[in-house]
C-alpha cells in the first residue's frame, strides 16, 4: 500500500515537474530573441522594431509568435512544432545568405501570418474613429472573409512603416516639371528608331523599329515601332495629371479622354516612381493611356498584338549575349531600365521586371487579356518569347472594396505594366 502511495506521489511530482519544464520551454521558445536566433533574419527583426507592433505609442506590443502562430487553443502548439522543424531544417541545411526575406514577402506571406491571430488582437472591426475608407474596407472583408486575409490590405503592419489602405487621393498630382519643355511631338522621317517627345512637357521616350515578317502565312507581321522600355511612371503620371480633371466616366473621344479615379492604396508599392515601370493599372487604363498618347502626339499608339510582341521578343532572344544582365527576376521589386543591358533589338526588360499587356484576348470567348514576358517574380528558366499568361481581373481586385470596383487600378497585382507600339506607316492602326 505504502509503495503504491509513494509511486503516485512520485508520478504527481514528475507531472508537476514536466508541466513546469513545458511552461518554461514554451516561454523561452516564444521570445523574440529565440525566434531571431533561429531565423537569422536580422533585417526582418530590425524592420519589426520600427513597426507599429513594437511601438507601444501606436499599438500594443506584439511579438513574433503573436502573429506567426495561431492563438492558443487553435492548433497553436501543432503549428509551433511545424514551424520549429521547418526553421531548424532551414537553419542547418540551407544557406541563409541566399534566402531573400524580401522575396518571400513579395511572393506570399499569408501562410506564415495567421488571420486568427490578427482577429484575436483586433476583434473590433469598427472601432471609434475608423475612417470612411476603413469602414468600407471592413464591410468588404466581412462579406468575403474566406477569400481575404488582413495583411492583404494592412501591408507592412508587422515589418516596417505600415501602409494604410484607402483611396490614395494624393497619388495623382501634377508631375515634377522637367528642365526641357518640348513644343511638339517627334517627326518621323523614315523607318528607323526615334525619340518621341510629349508637347508641353519634359517627357521623352525611345521607340525602336522592328522590321516585318514576310512568310506567306496568316501570321505575316507588318513593320512597327515598339517602345524601347516599358511605360514609365514619369510618362504615366503626365497622363494622369492631364486627364483626371476631365471627369470620372469613360469618354473615348481623343479630345476629351477621362482620367483614372484615385487608386486604392499605393500603386508604386513604395519602390519609387521616375523611370521605373508604371504598374497596377488595368488593361482598360493602359488602353486609355494609348488613346491619350495618340491625341498628345498626333500618331496612333496602341498596345502590341501578341504576335508583334512575340516576334520582337524572338528577335531579341536570339541575340542575347552570355554573361550579360538582361533580365530582372530579383523577386523583390521592379527596376528602372538602366539596371539591365539593352538586348539585340535595343529594348530593355522584354523579359522579367513586369508582365506586359497585349491587345489580344487570352482565348475565344474570354474576358481576360494576354500578358507576356514574365515579371520580377518569375523563374528565369521559364521566360521565353512564347510564354503567355492571362490577366486575372477579378482576382486582382479582391481587396478593392469600392462599389463598383475600379476599372483603372488593380488592388492585388503589383507586377503588370505595358509598353506601346506604333504601326508603320504611322497613320495605320
Amino acid at each position: 500500500m505504502k509503495k503504491g502511495v509513494s509511486f503516485l506521489i512520485m508520478l504527481s511530482i514528475l507531472g508537476v515537474l514536466l508541466r513546469f519544464l513545458f511552461i518554461k520551454a514554451d516561454q523561452y521558445t516564444s521570445t523574440d530573441t529565440y525566434c531571431n536566433s533561429c531565423h537569422a533574419h536580422e533585417h526582418a527583426h530590425q524592420s519589426w522594431r520600427g513597426s507599429m507592433h513594437n511601438d507601444t505609442l501606436q499599438c500594443a506590443h506584439a511579438s513574433c509568435v503573436d502573429c506567426h502562430l495561431p492563438p492558443k487553443g487553435q492548433r497553436h502548439y501543432a503549428e509551433k512544432v511545424k514551424a520549429g522543424l521547418r526553421d531548424l531544417y532551414a537553419y542547418h541545411f540551407k544557406d541563409t545568405s541566399e534566402y531573400s526575406w524580401k522575396q518571400r514577402r513579395a511572393d506570399d506571406t499569408h501562410p506564415y501570418t495567421f488571420k486568427t491571430s490578427c482577429i484575436a488582437c483586433h476583434p473590433e472591426l469598427f472601432p471609434a474613429g475608423l475612417s470612411k475608407s476603413g469602414e468600407q474596407a471592413h464591410w468588404h472583408y466581412m462579406q468575403h472573409q474566406d477569400e481575404m486575409h488582413c495583411i492583404r490590405c494592412h501591408t507592412n503592419t508587422g515589418h516596417g512603416k505600415p501602409q494604410k489602405p484607402g483611396s490614395n487621393l494624393t497619388f495623382i498630382t501634377n508631375p515634377e516639371k522637367k528642365d526641357t519643355l518640348y513644343q511638339q511631338a517627334a517627326t518621323i522621317t523614315g523607318f528607323t528608331a526615334f525619340t518621341e517627345t510629349l508637347p508641353g512637357s519634359g517627357i521623352a521616350f525611345d521607340m525602336i523599329a522592328v522590321d516585318s515578317l514576310q512568310d506567306e502565312s496568316p501570321n505575316t507581321i507588318k513593320p512597327f515601332y515598339m517602345g524601347a522600355n516599358e511605360v514609365s511612371w514619369d510618362e504615366y503620371l503626365l497622363f494622369l495629371s492631364e486627364t483626371e480633371a476631365e471627369g470620372r466616366s469613360e469618354n473615348t473621344k481623343l479630345d476629351g479622354i477621362s482620367g483614372a479615379t484615385p487608386p486604392w492604396g499605393n500603386p508604386d508599392q513604395g519602390w519609387g516612381l521616375g523611370q521605373r515601370p508604371a504598374i497596377t493599372m488595368t488593361h482598360h487604363a493602359a488602353t486609355v493611356y494609348c488613346q491619350w498618347l495618340s491625341a498628345k502626339t498626333g500618331k496612333k499608339y496602341r498596345l502590341p498584338t501578341e504576335a508583334e510582341w512575340e516576334y520582337a521578343a524572338t528577335k531579341a532572344f536570339a541575340q542575347l549575349k552570355p554573361d550579360t544582365q538582361y533580365v530582372n527576376t530579383n523577386g523583390t521589386s521592379t527596376l528602372p531600365p538602366q539596371a539591365v543591358e539593352a538586348d539585340g533589338i535595343g529594348a530593355r526588360h522584354l523579359f522579367g521586371n513586369v508582365k506586359e499587356f497585349c491587345s489580344d484576348v487570352y482565348s475565344k470567348g474570354s474576358n481576360e487579356f494576354v500578358i507576356k514576358g514574365g515579371s520580377f517574380k518569375s523563374d528565369p528558366n521559364t521566360l521565353s518569347p512564347s510564354m503567355r499568361e492571362p490577366t486575372q481581373h477579378d482576382n486582382w481586385l479582391k481587396t478593392d472594396p469600392q462599389i463598383p470596383k475600379s476599372i483603372w487600378w488593380y488592388s492585388d497585382c503589383n507586377d503588370v505594366g505595358f509598353r506601346v507600339v506604333l504601326s508603320y506607316p504611322t497613320n495605320v492602326k
